[in-house]
């Protein structure tokens, strides 16, 4: 076979084809830059143009600013190539809408931009198989038609591809591609029929902020190139690779984790049998594609060696790069045994342009963390077109309203850590690992081999001694679950991808690639469709947990105190649940969620209202680490907006959180604690905390638990959680106990044996507390008269009645493992998907967290308890159905004597 220097090449033309187009074409008469605006949007791709038509849509005063012309960064390249089934509800969602746009917009401004000639996933072997029937049972609910083919079926379909040795296919007809400069052509003038204002080849200089007090500074006006001043309290940033350009005058921390890096495909010349029919096809295991172009191809994909662009040009305008073969040769020997036809064809064009990517491969939106009125719309990597509609529609929102529809915290960009996005080296190298993976298989358990050891709690090196296999979150390396073997996380070694050892682009060295890497193998051995290798470790940390006693690092959790005039006010006004002094006097602890003002779930966390002495103020916020940025982002916008005259200082990475959990936890406590709080330990109730003393040395000590058994936190100055941890495990020696290390993965299963909920999993914004069924979080603050965020929204809710519930469903068959995204169905009918699931290890099945449904045209008006009872449950998982039972209350111990002896 040729090899790909070896294919004839026939010039280049498609950039200067558009370049022509563009500057040939008709002009648009621009008015005048404007002196003020309800918001400016700097970038006029994609996102930007959508952003902009949406906003434009709901009234508000838009202006878009494009340096040269609309579609000229990474836009006008892109392969438009729209495929909805995917491994998450909100991508299926985004891309619908996004589709549909097309075809809304086609009708109202005649700018053709849909063909939809379908997607065809190829698989190569049973596990990716397996993943394309998980995607296929998520489309049923969504009603995406998809249909599983075999080899012979997928040969009929396309002819051309070679099916010899492949496991089968997945073909969904209403897929296409999307025309990348007409959409944007499309939505500007949608947009500017609405009274945007948009601008080309007007470059903005700078992004001046103000001190109005607060924590943060806020945007107060833009500054163009040409002098030019808009006053404006909020920019949106859709710069595309361009995005870290934008000067941001007095803000610093706002640097964006996004990589450039050179992102190629080739298109053929005309080949036999190819027609605009063919649908545009994904070959996952080869990590390549084919798109339709006319009578040719285009093909392309991701190499496990990208040239990163790290030195911008901010000029590069309609610009490509000259290919390295050498680098796209890479997935070259995949297309010609998926299509061998292509061999015998001419190339008659190469398009290497740059394209941005992000650590986790996940686009970067929301408001800025670190600077008020500041939003960010970027960092595609190359899924622009596919979630331009429906990122557009949702960050529109999002402005508007405070939050979006959808569960976008995946996307936002608070999902990062501070210090992560400030760290160039923790950037490339995730943003590397997301790239070469993209078409790897999305197991629910798989971690980062990049960015590791970034944040670390005071136990780690002890924790990694004793065989903690850590997890990553918010980069932060809390304990997942403990072998008998040291399984260290080394330095990232780009996975042996550059033979030179050295990162192309980069020109820094990769180091040597690892040989024999026990981490890595730990992770692989939980990367299955089946039950993980780690499944029998973990039934025995849980069944510590249960029957004797338990220690968990739960330092990576974000802790928060807040102090001043204002602090109950402020607490009381944020919470769905009581916080005024008679529902939390000194010493309670309230569980509650944080809602918006549609009413939908923006945390769930504990407030404990301190007792005197100690840390000096008057709450204390302990939430999941993983949502720490965004929680602390919340906390910051609701005092700013509303005025609350109180101070939140982030305290977590200078406090530790141990948890010890089992019906011998008590007993371990009293040995530990110095001799005069002994006595006042039996009479700590559950949700309570008070200040106790360890070796002479002050900790909060909180009786709570999060497995749903009798438990306690201690929360303790870092420099204090070594010497914590060891007085622990020496008082369980002296009365004869044992403690067992644990870690997340016996969490997550004893928390859904207790219906514990998890937000951004089984709970978010898109959903209000009596939906997620912790109604009680709302329904004391609605017996009085405190004005909470989100009350208004909640009564109108309540009286309404739910179309939609939280349910929790224990699969039948005890061999039946579940991995998120199932189906559930009532008598026949799917209802609804599952959103969260863990296999209890107490009571031997799988557990499933997800919402039920009611359809359009349902003759249900609400969901009762009565219905949801009524009924047989079933759980579509790859294409079988499981049995389930449906549990009103939690599968263990829903009395919660457990607890409370």
């Amino acid at each position: 076979r040729m090899g790909a220097k070896g294919m004839r090449r026939v010039g280049n033309g498609k950039g200067r084809a558009l370049r022509r187009w563009f500057t040939q074409g008709k002009k648009v008469d621009e008015p005048e830059v404007p002196s003020e605006a309800d918001v400016v949007i700097v970038g006029g791709g994609s996102l930007g143009a959508s952003i902009a038509y949406h906003l434009a849509e709901r009234k508000v005063k838009v202006v878009l600013l494009e340096k040269s012309k609309l579609t000229s960064g990474t836009t006008w390249h892109s392969a438009g190539m729209l495929w909805r089934l995917r491994p998450s509800d909100t991508d299926v969602e985004l891309q619908a809408y996004t589709r549909d746009m097309c075809k809304k917009l086609e009708k109202e401004t005649e700018i053709e931009s849909w063909t939809e000639n379908g997607g065809l996933f190829i698989a190569n072997n049973k596990n990716r198989m397996d993943e394309y029937k998980r995607l296929g049972e998520l489309g049923k609910f969504y009603g995406v038609e998809s249909h599983l083919l075999d080899p012979s079926q997928t040969k009929e379909l396309y002819p051309l591809l070679n099916t010899e040795g492949i496991y089968g296919a997945l073909y969904s007809p209403g897929d296409g591609t999307i025309d990348p400069t007409n959409i944007v052509m499309a939505y500007t003038k949608a947009a500017r029929s609405r009274g945007a204002v948009i601008l080309e080849d007007v470059a903005v200089k700078a992004v001046h902020t103000e001190n109005s007090g607060g924590d943060r500074p806020s945007v107060n006006e833009i500054v163009t190139q040409q002098g030019q001043r808009i006053k404006t309290k909020l920019v949106v940033n859709a710069g595309g690779v361009w995005s870290n350009s934008l000067d941001i005058v007095g803000a610093p921390g706002t640097k964006l984790p996004i990589c450039a890096m050179k992102h190629a495909f080739v298109t053929t010349e005309s080949i036999p049998g190819v027609n605009p029919s063919l649908p545009n096809v994904r070959d996952h295991d080869k990590s390549v594609y084919l798109k339709t172009q006319g009578d040719a191809l285009a093909i392309g994909g991701y190499e496990p060696n990208p040239e990163f662009w790290p030195n911008v040009d901010p000029d590069f305008s309609f610009g490509l790069f000259e290919l390295d073969w050498d680098t796209f040769g890479h997935n070259l020997e995949g297309h010609l045994t998926l299509c061998p036809a292509i061999e015998e064809a001419g190339i008659s064009s190469t398009v290497c342009g740059p394209e941005g990517f992000t650590p986790d491969h996940k686009p970067l939106v929301g408001p800025h963390p670190n600077l008020q009125g500041y939003f960010v719309a970027c960092g595609m990597n190359s899924m622009g077109m596919m979630l331009g509609g429906g990122l557009g529609r949702e960050i529109s929102t999002w402005i508007i309203e405070g939050s979006p529809n959808l569960d976008l915290f995946s996307f936002d960009i608070a999902r990062f850590h501070p210090t992560l996005t400030e760290d160039q080296i923790w950037n490339e190298n995730r943003s590397h690992e997301s790239y070469a993976k993209t078409y790897a298989i999305v197991f629910p358990h798989d971690e980062p081999l990049a960015g590791r050891n970034h944040r670390r709690s005071a136990l780690h090196d002890v924790l990694l001694e004793k065989g903690c296999v850590f997890q990553e979150r918010h980069g932060f390396e809390r304990p997942g679950w403990f072998s008998d073997e040291k399984s260290e996380v080394h330095k990232y070694d780009f996975y042996g991808a550059y033979p030179d050892l050295t990162v192309s682009g980069l020109e820094r060295e990769t180091g040597d690639p690892i040989e024999q890497y026990l981490y890595k193998d730990k992770i692989e051995g939980d990367c299955t469709f089946g039950w993980p290798a780690s499944h029998e470790t973990v039934k025995k940390e849980v069944k510590a947990a249960r029957e004797g006693a338990a220690l968990f690092d739960q330092s990576y959790f974000g802790k928060y105190l807040i102090r001043g005039k204002d602090s109950r006010k402020f607490m009381d006004y944020v919470s769905s649940a009581r916080l005024d002094e008679e529902a939390a006097p000194p010493g309670r602890v309230v569980y509650t969620a944080w809602c918006n003002q549609r009413g939908g779930v923006e945390a769930d966390l504990t407030v404990t209202c301190l007792p005197d002495g100690g840390m000096d103020a008057e709450f204390y916020i302990a939430a999941g680490g993983a949502t720490a940025t965004h929680n602390l982002r919340w906390l910051q916008k609701i005092q700013r907006d509303e005025n609350f005259d109180c101070e939140i200082v982030d305290i977590s990475d200078k406090y530790s959180m141990l948890s010890l959990q089992g019906p011998e936890s008590r007993k371990i406590l009293e040995k530990a604690l110095d001799t005069e709080f002994k006595e006042s330990l039996e009479s700590l109730p559950f949700s309570n905390a008070r200040y106790v003393t360890v070796n002479g040395k002050s900790l909060l000590l909180i009786r709570l638990t999060f497995v749903g058994e009798l438990g306690f936190e201690f929360h303790v100055p870092y420099d204090d959680a070594v010497d914590l941890y060891n007085t622990l495990q020496n008082a369980a020696d002296k009365i004869g106990v044992n403690i067992q290390d644990a870690g997340y993965a016996a969490i997550d299963s004893m928390s859904a044996e207790k219906g514990y909920r998890h937000w951004h999993a089984d709970l978010s914004n898109a959903v209000t507390p009596f939906e997620a069924n912790i109604g009680f979080t709302v329904s004391g603050s609605l017996k009085t008269k405190s004005q909470f965020l989100g009350r208004e929204a909640l009564e109108e809710a309540k009286e309404k009645g739910l179309r939609k519930k939280l349910v929790c469903l224990v699969v039948d068959d005890e061999k039946a493992p579940l991995h998120g995204l199932e189906t559930i169905w009532k008598d026949g009918e799917c209802v609804g998907y599952v959103k969260s699931t863990a296999f209890g290890h107490t009571i031997g099945k799988s557990i499933a967290y997800g919402y039920v449904h009611l359809g359009e045209n349902s003759d249900v008006k609400k969901i009762t308890n009565k219905w949801l009872k009524k009924g047989t449950y079933e759980i579509g998982s790859m294409g079988a159905k499981h049995s389930a039972t449906l549990y009103p209350k939690s599968p263990y111990d829903p009395t919660n004597e457990k607890i409370m002896q």
